[in-house]
Order: C-alpha cells, then structure tokens, then sequence
C-alpha cells in the first residue's frame, strides 16, 4: 500500500517546485483551491459592492423621511438585508474552504520536510508558521479586497458629493504610503527575530535550562511588544492626516449650498470609510511582511 505522502501529487511544498516569493506561494495554493476560491471571492465583491451602497442608501432615506417619503427608507432596509445575508453566507463558505485548504497543505509540508530529514521540532514550528499562509488568504486578503473598496470606491463616491474631498483623500494617501514603507522595513527585521526563536521552541522546551527557557520567552515577548510599538506609531501618525482630512471635509461640505441633511450624513460615511480602508494599511503591511521571512524558511 502507498504511504500517504506519496498519494499526494508534488507541489509548492516540493523543494524543487516550492515557488520562492510570497505572491508565488500564495498564487501555487489560490491555484490548487481555484473553484472554491473563486466563488468566495465573488461572494466577497458582492458584499463590498452593497457595503458601498449603504451610506447612499441612508442618505437618501434621511432626505426622503425629512420630506415626509418612505421611498429611501425601505431602499435602506432592502440594501441592509441584502449585506447581511451575503457577509453571512461568505463567512461560513470560507470555514468550510480554508479549513479543509489547511489540511491539505499542512499534510504536505510535514510529509516533504520529514523526507528531507528536518529536524522535527523545526517541522512542528514550521507546520505553525505555515498556517498563517492560510490565515493570509482568508482573513488578509478579505481586509485588502476590503480596504480596496473602502479607499477606491468612497473616493468615487465622494466625487459625486465635492470634488475638493476627492483631492484632500488623494493628498494623504501620499504621506499613509510613505509611513507604511518605512513600517514594512522596520517590521521585516522584528519578524525574523520572533521566527527564529520560534522554530528553537521545541528544543528550548525539552533541553533548555529554567534560565534559558525564561530568556526564550522574554526574547519572543519583546518582539511582540516591538511589533505592536511599531504599528501603534504608524497608525498614531496616520491618524495626524486624517484628522486634517475630517476638518477640511467639515469645512467644505457644512458650506455647499442648499446640501441637504442625508447628503452630509451620507459624505462624512463615506469619509469614514476611506479612514477605515487607511488603518488596516500597517496591519496588512506587517502580516504579508512576515510571510516573505517564513516562505524563505519552508
């Protein structure tokens, strides 16, 4: 009878095959899962497109309830269910198809890095770094799609309310960019510190002294204090902009004139929007920052 390793057909996980960038390894399991994937990532467009529509939508029922109409109301609630059963329906289609993505390419690590004759404390600590391959694909990669919607489509929309909002987002996404690059850097280096101790876990739990053991872990604990401080002052700085950006917007839109009460409502949503898709920037920075360490160690 074959063994199971050799059931399964060679892949990114081969040594000979295994791509050797991040977009490479992420693009070789997206491959493997296409027909899943796909079909959760339409579900995904889906509720972002009605997530975009929902401050039009209260807008525009603020408007007509102040004008005595329940035209816009009932437009709102029906957009509103429509969200929710999507955002739904996706979040329980995507446990089902990362859950079983993880199996799969956790059973193949292990059974090519034994055949290489890794150390097996390092194949443990590894088979854990590899799940954030998968905790990439379907957490960070919905906040990027996210984000992109948040950023691209509250900046269409804000066109339709003042062009001069427009402008003022376009000028600090300059400054967010610069943050996140310096960030992206400084990150790179705290994760290959905290990776590396992290595959001597094993033989610091079974061989290690009490001492060394203590240090370990006071050595992975400073990592992540690092990790935090440097995500706390980009986001901190970032936060510096858009608070410039939410007093130009009050200025701008209070002194429109005939603007209705919706129409306001409506714009400083979509600001809020925009603001919401900028923050997720550093955390998407730090998480595909640490994948480039681990695909350089698998």
């Amino acid at each position: 009878m074959d063994s199971p390793a050799a059931a399964l057909p060679p892949d990114a996980d081969s040594p000979l095959a295994r791509p050797s960038t991040v977009t490479g390894e992420l693009w070789g399991l997206l491959q493997q899962n296409r027909g899943p994937v796909i079909l959760a990532y339409i579900l995904l467009i889906v509720e972002n497109l009605l997530r975009l529509l929902q401050p039009f939508l209260l807008g525009l029922a603020v408007n007509d309830l102040l004008s005595d109409s329940y035209r816009g109301l009932w437009w709102f609630l029906l957009g509103h269910a429509a969200h929710m059963t999507t955002q739904f329906s996706r979040q329980m289609y995507d446990t089902r198809v990362y859950s079983h993505m993880y199996a799969q390419r956790v059973t193949r690590l292990v059974c090519s890095q034994r055949k290489a004759d890794i150390p097996t404390s390092r194949v443990a600590a590894r088979a854990s770094l590899s799940r954030q391959f998968i905790t990439f694909v379907e957490q960070q990669v919905p906040r990027m799609v996210t984000a992109l919607f948040s950023v691209i489509g509250a900046i269409a929309m804000l066109f339709y309310y003042d062009w001069r909002i427009v402008v003022a987002c376009v000028c600090i996404a300059f400054p967010v960019f610069v943050l996140n690059a310096i960030y992206s850097r400084s990150v790179k280096n705290v994760s290959q510190d905290l990776h590396d101790r992290w595959e001597d876990e094993v033989d610091v739990i079974g061989q290690a002294t009490d001492e060394k053991v203590e240090a370990h872990y006071n050595s992975m604990t400073r990592c992540w204090v690092r990790m935090s401080d440097l995500e706390a002052r980009t986001t901190g700085m970032t936060e510096l902009f858009v608070m410039a950006l939410m007093a130009f917007a009050l200025l701008v839109v209070c002194r429109i004139p005939n603007i209705l009460a919706g129409d306001i409502f409506a714009v400083f949503r979509y600001l809020m929007m925009f603001v919401q898709g900028i923050d997720t920037v550093p955390r998407l920075v730090e998480q595909f920052a640490r994948l480039k360490d681990i695909v350089r160690r698998l």
